[in-house]
């Protein structure tokens, strides 16, 4: 057994997919002869919990909490708190005053990301830790990019440590920076700090073609792709249930960066003319919803009665969800980020063999990748009639797409393909 320590901010119950990578590949490292120790923050800013993923963390795994403190506390204590639970991957297009204020002190001071203060005591923590326990390997997963500033320190001091920099999300070309209206200064430090990882660390892993190709132009000396995947286990006892219902569902953050506003306009027209279509198409959204983009859906006549807001779910419910779905809806990031980013329910929708109408910028690697036969893909900006030829083809039956074969992205096959890179390191 070779020992691994994997650092990542997000671990349950938190919740989403950033905790699903790690703690799907934890979860089958043991088979490959690795021993993977989770480091992680005992008191995360959160409020979005998933109790019940904490049953699926290995036994075998060790897991070390370490506290962290977050200004978001400082937030509170001066604006109130929370209206909403804090996520990263919500922001609304209308913000207050406040809300500009505080991204913008978000942004510039608190570089790379609120999670800095962690890293000073974590690396005094796990010094030790490494040596008594001959700790070879490491993996640094963000964003939060903090993660990769502990392996970093700890790469300094230990000259030996073989290190995996994973980005699930890009860093400096992350459009989303652009909301926290950064200085130039701050642009730099970004740039910098980004380029100290690249540098050190032995590998860089990400989850798409086009983003490796930026880390390469970066100066990422080394850069493989795994891309996320789903858990055969998960879907053991999956079954479809049928219904009368056309159910067109989406199960996570929607905002003006997702919102495929010409989609609500093709569904009402249809309600219009197609009185069958009408009596049966629902509109099921779970998550972070903006309230501009449910206020825009209700604006439409015929979608009134049909939305089904369903609030937070926890990831075996969204499993049934999937069940009851008709057609699975995936909504990529509006936006140069959104070229390359293969959304982790993309693998999971592959798995239910049900029909995925997908939406996003004009070219990316998600729709190369459903052009092969595997879903519908339109750019945000399709017309309503083209969007109107595929909703009639999902509800008509006559739409045609390949399965994916069961075991590509499973995430014990993705687990080996990691095993192998960290055995050739």
């Amino acid at each position: 057994m070779k020992n691994i320590l994997i650092v990542s901010y997000y671990w349950p119950p938190n919740t989403g997919s950033g905790v699903q990578r790690w703690l799907k590949f934890s979860k089958y490292l043991n088979k490959f002869n690795w021993n993977p120790i989770i480091v992680t923050p005992k008191n995360p800013y959160i409020e979005l919990q998933d109790k019940e993923l904490e049953s699926e963390i290995s036994k075998t795994v060790e897991v070390l909490k370490f506290p962290i403190w977050e200004p978001y506390s400082l937030k509170d204590i001066f604006f109130g708190g929370r209206k909403k639970p804090q996520t990263s991957g919500l922001i609304s297009k209308d913000k207050s005053l406040i809300d500009i204020c505080l991204n913008w002190i978000r942004g510039n001071f608190f570089i790379p990301d609120p999670k800095k203060y962690w890293v000073k005591p974590t690396v005094k923590s796990l010094k030790e830790l490494i040596n008594n326990k001959e700790i070879d390997y490491i993996i640094s997963t963000g964003p939060p990019h903090s993660m990769h500033l502990v392996a970093l320190e700890l790469k300094k001091m230990f000259k030996h440590l073989k290190w995996i920099a994973d980005f699930r999300d890009p860093w400096s070309k992350l459009d989303i920076l652009d909301d926290f209206n950064l200085t130039k200064r701050s642009k730099r430090i970004h740039r910098r700090l980004e380029s100290e990882v690249l540098k050190n660390a032995n590998l860089i892993l990400t989850v798409s073609e086009s983003w490796a190709d930026d880390f390469r132009n970066l100066g990422a000396k080394d850069v493989k792709v795994i891309t996320n995947g789903y858990d055969h286990e998960d879907f053991k006892e999956f079954k479809s249930i049928e219904s009368n219902k056309f159910i067109i569902g989406h199960y996570g953050i929607i905002n003006h960066l997702r919102n495929p506003s010409n989609l609500w306009k093709s569904l009402n027209d249809l309600c219009a003319k197609n009185i069958d279509f009408n009596n049966n198409l629902e509109i099921r959204l779970s998550g972070n919803i903006d309230n501009n983009v449910s206020d825009e859906i209700i604006t439409y006549p015929y979608l009134r009665d049909k939305l089904k807001l369903l609030g937070f779910l926890n990831h075996k419910e969204v499993l049934k969800e999937y069940s009851k779905t008709s057609v699975l809806l995936l909504l990529l990031f509006n936006s140069e980020s959104g070229q390359g980013n293969y959304p982790g329910k993309l693998f999971e929708y592959l798995a239910t063999k049900k029909p995925i109408l997908a939406f996003g910028p004009k070219k990316s690697d998600v729709k190369s990748f459903l052009d092969e036969g595997y879903g519908l893909y339109h750019p945000y900006d399709m017309n309503t009639e083209e969007i109107n030829k595929s909703i009639l083809g999902f509800f008509n039956n006559t739409s045609n797409f390949k399965n994916i074969d069961e075991n590509k992205f499973s995430r014990i096959n993705l687990t080996s393909d990691l095993v192998a890179i960290l055995n050739n390191l």
